[in-house]
């Protein structure tokens, strides 16, 4: 295959657009969201440099074939695993949970990298057994796969990141074709260990659960997010207060506003119409993920990269708006390209990145790094 085959109307376009746009508009957001800050500039910058970062990444990506990454499944699984183990030795301790390391000025969460890892080596693993999922000694190694990248995360504590790698691997299997009782054996499972894994769970996790249902009954401790959150974006109506305008934001009621609810400033100044506008656009992406995924059904390694990144970003979407509205719990998992966090769109982007690599070489039959 010619290598000047690949780059002739085999980038999705579409999908590049809606990621680029997404992140200008994030970038936005964080600026209203930190205006009223001292450091609001360095927050901008920060996501402005991690922006033209995550490119270069997503560029880096597209250039080495997928099927030369798949090369380096091993080596991939240790960078993950490693990092995630590094992390619960000399990280950083933030919220209750102990995610970050710091090197000298840069800041770093493993657990977003880690999930582009086990992107590429859960695919790897499934497109080796996909014809034999469903058969006991397959599912087991399946499900120690999962677990080498979760209990890590768990320990951090951090029930949310450790529920998207669940999602992942859910949806993986399910497109690989696993079987229906098997899926409401885990319903089953999940339903009795739920309220086991209750008495584990922190203070501050507790909480969060509790009002998610009763906000009310803690207005000033753990209802507080919840209730700014829906103040803002109820308050914004269909137009929206204004850029820079929104009284929950600017006025420091809204807590989190620049990571986890960046979406309530955004429904608070933009309204209805913002929030309907942003939520399409990353719904958009998610679309040309899957879209992608059928596009090269015959190869199964790059099918199940992209059903990795569509059901990652769907989760995130479907979380962080539903902890914003008051309808799901608050994780702390941020929303793809809007929320602060330089980790999480250099990681988005490359994730991103791998889809575009595998629509590029759909159709190749034979590969080399750069074909």
């Amino acid at each position: 295959m010619k290598k000047s085959n690949i780059f002739s109307d085999k980038i999705d376009i579409v999908l590049l657009v809606s990621v680029i746009l997404a992140s200008v508009f994030g970038i936005l957001i964080i600026n209203s969201a930190t205006y009223a800050l001292d450091a609001h500039l360095k927050y901008v910058a920060v996501q402005s440099l991690a922006l033209l970062l995550g490119i270069g990444a997503m560029t880096l990506t597209i250039f080495f074939s997928y099927k030369y990454i798949e090369k380096l499944r091993y080596l991939i699984f240790l960078l993950g695993i490693g990092m995630l183990i590094l992390v619960l030795a000399m990280g950083k301790l933030s919220n209750g949970t102990q995610g970050w390391l710091v090197l000298g000025p840069v800041t770093l969460q493993p657990s977003e990298i880690a999930k582009v890892c086990f992107i590429i080596t859960l695919s790897t693993h499934l497109a080796k057994k996909y014809e034999s999922v469903n058969k006991r000694k397959t599912l087991l190694g399946l499900i120690l796969h999962l677990l080498c990248y979760m209990i890590p995360v768990l320990l951090q504590p951090d029930f949310g990141t450790a529920t998207v790698f669940a999602v992942i691997f859910a949806f993986e299997l399910f497109f690989a074709g696993l079987y229906k009782k098997y899926i409401a054996g885990v319903f089953a499972l999940g339903a009795i260990v739920s309220p086991v894994i209750w008495f584990f769970l922190k203070d501050y996790q507790k909480s969060r659960i509790i009002t998610l249902f009763f906000p009310e009954s803690d207005p000033l401790g753990g209802g507080y997010h919840v209730l700014q959150s829906k103040l803002a974006i109820g308050s914004g109506m269909i137009t929206g207060r204004g850029y820079l305008q929104g009284p929950q934001t600017q006025s420091g009621f809204l807590p989190e506003k620049q990571t986890d609810f960046a979406f309530s400033v955004l429904g608070e100044e933009l309204g209805l119409i913002g929030a309907v506008f942003i939520t399409a656009l990353l719904l958009i992406i998610v679309y040309r993920c899957f879209d992608n995924a059928k596009s090269c059904s015959h190869d199964p390694f790059g099918e199940f990269i992209c059903i990795g990144v569509g059901s990652m970003m769907f989760f995130h979407i479907v979380e962080n708006i539903g902890m914003c509205l008051g309808i799901l719990p608050i994780t702390g998992i941020p929303l793809p390209f809007i929320s602060y966090g330089g980790s999480n769109l250099v990681t988005c982007f490359i994730a991103i990145g791998l889809v575009q690599n595998v629509r590029m070489r759909r159709r190749a039959t034979k590969f080399d790094f750069m074909d």
